[in-house]
């Protein structure tokens, strides 16, 4: 179990590593390479989110239906590569999309059966889950600090750096090729193939519904990183345009520093008292992200922003194990997956386009619109958060 553990977490790792090669960059070179708006890139961003989300909602229901996981597997981790050379392919804003959808799907048709076979795995706890996320974005991390050198190296020609991006894919490949022993036959669901019912969703717990809930007001500012890239690039003069993959890389290190701990204390304490601290950090860095206009306040940004993605993003992965049915777990992550992503492409629009609003009626930039944005709707999950903590703790003096 710990072996198969192990070696798809290292995918998780390789994954990271060549996201955080492309991605990082992505933004720039719509913004400057391609000629495209602020307006446009969050379009882009949302739309191509949704789709990983949708991919993933789509998967998790295939999953409790047909069972082939590894399959599944497999089929996103090539998709991975394809996608990967066609994002330096891209020539156009169209290309892009083509190219980040597929990449998006790759990553829902990756993700999905991943998460299935973690949750029969390992007894559904958060710091599993969260040691999986942390070598992920290690991987990033790793991703984040090479695509600086090779920005030194190369310059602007960020076509070079996507390509070899594909190398971490390929390894990735490798090891499910070689090292994954983990066999589909080994998963005996409890509803049957024949007997599956989208109607069976009414079976998820009053508690799974209330945790979506939350989940939606969560989504609403996690609007992409790459707003975080274009307000520093508003900020830092042209010289300092590597550094803007170390700064990413301080945003991956928090999330890797923070996730472990907060994983092993979710399984001692109620998650939802984790989760709010996560909200807290983050409401902080859209705080930071509204009038930032220096080094030290972008710094910020990217480790508050660490530090609410390591203190929740594993462990809303475990909330789902832990209170869905066994036998509907791949559903409870599909519903999970498709309220992201709705709530993602709408983020995203919104977060494109907020800001010329508020530039328009106020004296801040452009690129504060998304953290006022964020800084409303994380209000909103925080109250939120704290009614379902005393709701927990209602429950535990009723039991």
């Amino acid at each position: 179990m710990m072996k198969t553990i192990k070696y798809l977490s290292l995918m998780y790792f390789f994954w990271g590593m060549a996201s955080a090669m492309v991605f990082t960059l992505l933004p720039i070179f719509i913004v400057e390479d391609l000629h495209g708006t602020m307006s446009q890139f969050g379009f882009i961003e949302g739309l191509v989110v949704f789709l990983s989300f949708l991919s993933k909602l789509c998967v998790g229901f295939l999953i409790d239906i047909y069972r082939k996981r590894i399959k599944i597997l497999y089929i996103g981790t090539i998709s991975t590569i394809i996608s990967k050379i066609l994002v330096a392919c891209s020539g156009s804003l169209l290309f892009v999309i083509i190219a980040k959808s597929i990449d998006r799907l790759a990553k829902g048709l990756r993700h999905a059966p991943v998460d299935a076979i973690f949750a029969s795995l390992t007894n559904k706890k958060g710091y599993i889950y969260s040691y999986r996320y942390s070598i992920n974005i290690a991987g990033s991390f790793t991703g984040s600090l090479l695509t600086s050198l090779l920005v030194l190296q190369f310059g602007h020609q960020f076509r070079i750096i996507f390509v070899l991006a594909c190398i971490p894919t390929i390894i990735a490949y490798y090891i499910l090729r070689n090292k994954i022993t983990y066999k589909d036959e080994n998963y005996t669901p409890i509803i049957k193939r024949s007997n599956w019912r989208v109607s069976h969703i009414r079976y998820l717990p009053k508690e799974y519904w209330e945790f979506l809930i939350l989940v939606a007001l969560m989504m609403l500012n996690r609007f992409s990183e790459g707003f975080i890239t274009l307000k520093a690039k508003s900020i830092l003069p042209a010289s300092q345009l590597s550094h803007i993959p170390l700064y990413i890389g301080i945003y991956e290190l928090f999330i890797v520093i923070t996730a472990i701990p907060m994983g092993l204390l979710s399984d001692k304490i109620n998650k939802y008292i984790v989760i709010l601290f996560g909200l807290i950090s983050l409401i902080t860095a859209d705080i930071f992200g509204i009038f930032a206009n220096s080094n030290i306040s972008l710094i910020m940004i990217y480790i508050l922003c660490g530090i609410h993605m390591g203190a929740t993003h594993g462990i809303l992965s475990s909330i789902i194990a832990k209170i869905a049915p066994v036998e509907l777990i791949g559903t409870a992550f599909a519903l999970y997956y498709g309220t992201d992503g709705i709530v993602l492409l709408i983020a995203n629009n919104l977060a494109g386009s907020i800001g010329q609003v508020i530039n328009r009626y106020t004296n801040l930039p452009i690129t504060s619109g998304p953290f006022i944005m964020g800084t409303i709707t994380t209000t909103i999950a925080i109250v939120y958060t704290s009614i379902l903590i005393r709701r927990h703790n209602n429950r535990l003096t009723e039991a």
